[in-house]
Order: C-alpha cells, then sequence, then structure tokens
C-alpha cells in the first residue's frame, strides 16, 4: 500500500498545488459566504459575547463563561499563518505544544506533556472525540483538518470530566468546523513553503431552501527535520491527501448535519538500508439532530462511526470506533437550566506487533457509557451556581464518579469572577493493562484510572474600551498516577498506580486594541509540580510518565491592518527550559528558546489575497521535545512560504 499511495500522493499534491496557483490568477467573480474578513472587524466588547457551548454544553457569551476558555477565531488562524492544525493550537496560551517531527506533536495543558505522558487531554471534531485507547491519547499525525474549514476552536485549561467524560482531565480541545451555508461557491487555500506545501480546494452548494453542502480535497506535502543523531539517517518526510464533506439542513425546529472524511498520510524519502515507514489511513462519518421543543428546551442525537489504522516499525494498528450521545436540555421553576445526557461507545482494535513487545491479547473490544445531569441555577441577581455530575463506566476499571461545582459572580456586564472544584479521571489505556514482553514487562490486569481533584479560580473582564484580561489560578491533586514498579524486587516490569502530587499555576491572556488598525495579544503561563512516590512503591523510570514540561510559556501577537488591502502581523514567543527533575541529578532536556513569525497579507481583491510569511525566523533550527525512549530527537526548522487565498 504504501509505494502506491506515496506516488498517488505526490502527484495528486504536485497537480492540486499547481490548480491552486493557476486558479488564484482568475478574476474573481461573486464572493462567497466565508469571505475574507472576519473578526478582525470587531470590536473587544463583541469578541466579549462571541458564542460558546464547550463549557457548559450550551450556547452562552464568553464574558460569562466559568471557565479558562480561550477562542481561537478563523480569523485568528488565518493571520497566524499557521498550515496545520497543531501550529493553530500555538494561538492558545492556555496550551502546551510541541512539535517532535515532521508528522507529529505533543500537545497538553497544564502539565503531563511528552509523546508518553500527553494523556490528559480530550480533543474533539464537531463533537466526535479523537481519543485513542492504545496509549489514552490523540494521534495528531491522523488529525489533518483543513484550516480554512474551522469556524473557531474552543480551549478549556481544566477538568472537564463531569461533562465530556474521559480524557477530559487537564483540558478539552473542541474545534468546530462551519456550517455549509457559510461556505458557498469555490474556495482555495495553498501555500507553498521551505517545509510546508498544504493546498485545499472546496466547493460549497444549496439543494433547496433547506439544505446547504460543501465539499474538499486538501493535500500536504512536508519536508524532513533533520536528527540531532548524526547516525539517524531516515527521513520523515511527510505527505497526505484527503477528501471529505458537510451537509446541513433545517425544517422548522429541526436542524440536521451529515460530514465525513477520508484520508491517508505517509512518510517517504528513507535512503537505501533505513527503515522508518510511517502511514495512518481511515475516515468517519457523523450525523447529528437536533430539536427545539420550545423556547426554553432542546433534545439533540449525535452518532458516528470511525475506522482508522497506522503502521509504523513498532506495530499496525486498526480501529473501529462506533459512538452515540444524546442531549436534553430545558429550564425548570423558571430560572434552573438543567442538561440531562448520556453516551454509548465501542472501539474494536486490532493490533500487530513488530518487536518483542507485544499484548495480551491482539484484537480487543472496550466499552464506555456514561451519563451526565447538570443544574446551573441563580443563587442572585448577579451571582449563579452551576453543580454537574457523570457516571462513567468502563470495561477496563469499572467505574468512575466525576463530580463538579462552579460558581460565577457577575456583578456587571464587564467583570465576571469565578470558582470551580472538579473531580477527573483518565481510564486504562490498552499499553497500561496489556503490554507484555516477556520476562522483562509482565501485563498490568489491576491498573485503575489515574484521578484529579482541581481547584480553580479566576477573572475575565473589559477593563475600558480597549483592553480585555483573562486571569486564571489552578491547584491540583493528582492521585494513581502511572509508575513503572518490579515483581517482588525485580523483573518483570508491572505498570502500577503508584504515584501522586500535585501542581499549581496561572494562566493569563488580554487584548488591547491600540488603534481602530492596530490589535496586540499577549498570554502566558507558569507551572510548578511537586510529585511523589505512595509508600511500598518504586518507579525505574523516575516519573517519566509525568511528561516533559517546561516552567512557564509566554508570547506577543500584534495585527495590523495597515491600509485596508494590507496586512501586517508578528509573534513573539518564548518557552522556559525542559528539565527532567526526578533523576538523581537534574538533566536539562530542551534549552529554553524564543521563536517569532511575521506575515504580510495584500488583500488583491476582496476574494483574492496572497500573503508571504516565515515562521521560527530567530534560528536556522530549534529542539521542542527530547524523549529519544518513545521517539528519535528532531530539530525544528525554519520556514518561508507564500499563500493564497482565493473566493469564487
Amino acid at each position: 500500500m504504501s509505494g502506491k499511495y506515496v506516488r498517488t500522493a505526490r502527484r495528486g499534491a504536485e497537480l492540486f498545488l499547481a490548480s491552486a496557483l493557476v486558479a488564484g490568477l482568475l478574476p474573481a467573480h461573486a464572493a462567497a459566504d466565508d469571505s475574507l474578513e472576519g473578526l478582525s472587524k470587531l470590536s473587544l466588547e463583541q469578541l466579549a459575547n462571541v458564542t460558546v457551548v464547550s463549557v457548559s454544553k450550551h450556547a452562552e457569551p464568553l464574558s460569562g463563561a466559568a471557565a479558562a476558555v480561550f477562542v481561537i477565531s478563523a480569523e485568528d488562524i488565518h493571520r497566524s499563518g499557521a498550515t496545520s492544525l497543531p501550529e493553530a493550537l500555538r494561538l492558545a496560551p492556555n496550551l502546551e505544544v510541541a512539535q517532535l517531527n515532521a508528522y507529529t506533536y505533543t500537545i497538553t495543558a497544564r502539565g503531563f506533556n511528552s509523546p508518553e505522558s500527553a494523556n490528559k487531554l480530550l480533543v474533539l471534531v464537531d463533537g466526535r472525540s479523537v481519543y485513542s485507547p492504545l496509549g489514552a491519547t490523540v494521534f495528531w499525525d491522523s488529525l489533518d483538518i483543513p484550516l480554512n474549514t474551522i469556524d473557531r476552536i474552543e480551549v478549556i485549561s481544566g477538568a472537564g470530566g463531569t461533562l465530556w467524560g474521559a480524557n477530559a482531565v487537564n483540558g478539552v480541545i473542541n474545534i468546530l468546523t462551519k456550517s455549509a451555508k457559510t461556505m458557498q461557491g469555490f474556495a482555495l487555500d495553498a501555500n507553498i513553503g521551505s517545509f510546508d506545501r498544504t493546498g485545499t480546494l472546496s466547493y460549497g452548494g444549496t439543494a433547496d431552501d433547506h439544505i446547504s453542502y460543501r465539499a474538499y480535497i486538501s493535500g500536504f506535502d512536508r519536508a524532513p527535520t533533520s536528527a540531532f543523531d548524526p547516525r539517524d539517517l531516515t527521513s520523515d518526510a511527510w505527505r497526505g491527501l484527503q477528501a471529505g464533506g458537510r451537509a446541513d439542513g433545517q425544517w422548522d425546529n429541526d436542524t440536521y448535519r451529515l460530514e465525513g472524511v477520508i484520508y491517508g498520510n505517509a512518510t517517504h524519502g528513507d535512503p537505501p538500508g533505513q527503515r522508518n515507514q510511517q502511514s495512518t489511513w481511515g475516515g468517519n462519518i457523523l450525523a447529528r439532530w437536533h430539536r427545539d421543543l420550545d423556547e426554553q428546551s432542546s433534545l439533540g442525537v449525535q452518532t458516528y462511526y470511525s475506522r482508522d489504522g497506522r503502521t509504523n516499525p513498532v506495530l499496525s494498528e486498526l480501529l473501529n470506533t462506533y459512538d452515540i450521545i444524546g442531549q436534553y436540555n430545558t429550564v425548570l421553576w423558571s430560572d434552573h437550566k438543567i442538561a440531562v445526557g448520556g453516551e454509548f461507545r465501542l472501539w474494536h482494535e486490532t493490533l500487530q506487533s513488530f518487536n518483542p513487545f507485544s499484548f495480551a491479547e491482539p484484537g480487543a473490544t472496550l466499552t464506555l457509557g456514561n451519563l451526565f445531569v447538570q443544574d446551573e441555577f441563580p443563587l442572585s441577581p448577579t451571582l449563579r451556581l452551576t453543580l454537574g455530575f457523570k457516571g462513567e463506566e468502563n470495561n477496563y476499571s469499572g467505574f468512575d464518579y466525576l463530580p463538579s461545582a462552579r460558581l460565577a459572580w457577575q456583578p456587571d456586564a464587564d467583570d465576571l469572577l469565578w470558582a470551580a472544584i472538579s473531580r477527573a479521571a483518565r481510564t486504562p489505556s490498552r499499553i497500561d493493562r496489556e503490554l507484555q514482553f516477556p520476562g522483562v514487562l509482565a501485563p498490568a490486569p489491576d491498573f485503575k484510572s489515574e484521578s484529579l481533584v482541581a481547584f480553580e479560580a479566576g477573572y475575565r473582564g473589559q477593563i475600558g474600551p480597549r483592553f480585555s484580561l483573562s486571569l486564571s489560578s489552578f491547584f491540583n491533586f493528582y492521585d494513581s498516577l502511572r509508575s513503572d514498579g518490579l515483581t517482588n524486587g525485580g523483573l518483570p516490569i508491572i505498570l502500577q498506580n503508584g504515584a501522586a502530587g500535585h501542581s499549581y499555576g496561572i494562566e493569563a491572556w488580554g487584548r488591547y486594541s491600540v488603534s481602530d488598525w492596530w490589535k496586540l495579544a499577549a498570554g502566558a503561563n507558569w507551572l510548578h509540580r511537586d510529585y511523589h512516590l505512595k509508600p511500598g512503591f518504586v518507579d525505574i523510570s523516575f516519573f517519566q510518565s509525568i511528561g516533559q514540561d517546561p516552567p512557564w510559556q509566554a508570547s506577543l501577537r500584534s495585527e495590523m491592518n495597515v491600509t485596508p488591502e494590507l496586512e501586517f502581523d508578528t509573534t513573539l514567543r518564548a518557552v522556559g527550559h525542559v528539565m527532567r527533575l526526578f533523576d538523581p541529578v537534574p538533566i536539562e532536556l530542551v534549552p529554553g528558546y524564543a521563536e517569532f513569525d511575521a506575515r504580510i497579507g495584500w488583500l488583491i481583491t476582496p476574494s483574492l489575497e496572497l500573503s508571504v510569511q516565515g515562521t521560527n525566523l530567530l534560528h536556522p533550527r530549534h529542539i521542542e521535545v527530547n524523549d529519544p525512549s518513545t521517539s528519535p530527537v528532531r530539530y525544528i526548522p525554519r520556514q518561508v512560504s507564500i499563500a493564497l487565498r482565493a473566493r469564487l
């Protein structure tokens, strides 16, 4: 499959990018609804009232959401110059984003970031969970969403288990794509750079007064990174193709959605005698129905199926996921906003190992079911309380209880003070329970869920007409964290819940309008970690499962509309050094670094834009992750590129 796919992908990407450039030279006709002008025209007051749905599972203005939530808009993504979803997520100051190589990243919130430990963040695409039961993580090499189809990304740092369940321990990323109604006509986005070449062509139309649809084809070709170890001659060059579509319909009080994607990605360019072939492929289909029963009540049902495969030098995996979710919202006693829902998910996974590590059962069927209820009600005209509870059952570790309480005080329309206490859990993965190597690593059938009790408090406000600010603090208590123990004091190793500890930190971000044509956005976070072994346990990996986290991060973005047709955008970001603190002697794994990105965009016509951009301009290359036990260390390069957007 790989050789045939690589040839097809290469030819398709070349033809697609060539057609993108040609199409960009054509005269523009009637502009599509997805215009080239967006949220950059909104005031700070209007931005504060952008609707979010991820905090309480119902629509509410950002200004009243009682959580540390940051919204990345479609306009933010465009003006950042990002060419992939993980690069767009760097815009969120409450996330840690680190690139391993050309095809994958580690991403988390509030700690535990590394290829092995980034397993406490839930990621959703239009309500579809991309959680993997293999490693309780997200495989970013399989998640390539065309950026021009994204409406917004809601990033919540903090426990979200009550509403979202498994894996929503330290945060939730909810990626919401655009309705087909807002992407009418032809849309073309292409980028040709020294590292990344991407292109997406889409078309949207209407079938009648009730149905809108869009379809797209997208491709990318990413150059290889250079290896830290000069003996590593393998190539991680990465390319892929995907096609997808979406249809939205509305009849009276009923709305419908149907969307689906197929994709295939693979590495290429290994020299003779080297073997680093990686490939991912699959597809998914999602259907959703929603009915407004009256002015205060609604009912919704969503179901999806996905089939995802991956092959690398270590293993081959095929995963089938079936999921159905239902939710009912209403208002009782005139002031209690009630949300009740449930979910059932089934995974069937088949694994084949290509080394001495294997799994107790190559094929496994895993199930997860939950029920939740949430009640939001006022204690006074300015004070409201939200209480929620989810009970979740999985066939690995049994029952988990996930309660939460959130208190929000909004003395006026410009200021919000909030506090929360929540419990969340990470259910065991197949690696936790079943991975084995005879004589070296034994299966761990008694491994149970890791747990968190989180305390949070924050402020969000509009300080005058030009400045908005969000501050949040947290204190997290973790229990039953994974440790690498020994059997009767010697081999084989067995995975245990032998570690515990706490972390605390601060997150802050804000926007300032210098003038009508110049906006600044800044963000920073600070994290302190303190972990220990529980009595009677050892960890021969020296707390590898807690990850590699910088103690601080900071960023400053500038967006200038120099003229109505000319944009100038810059970003300066800095990341503290990463230390391995729990070895007998602390070791610096990743030096602290700073990078600078810049973009110039020229709106040639209302429907045609050309831009030039540079990423990582301060250094030719740098390292963001150093964990050779799970992935070879690679340098992340500088990039310069030209991008084209056309709407016909």
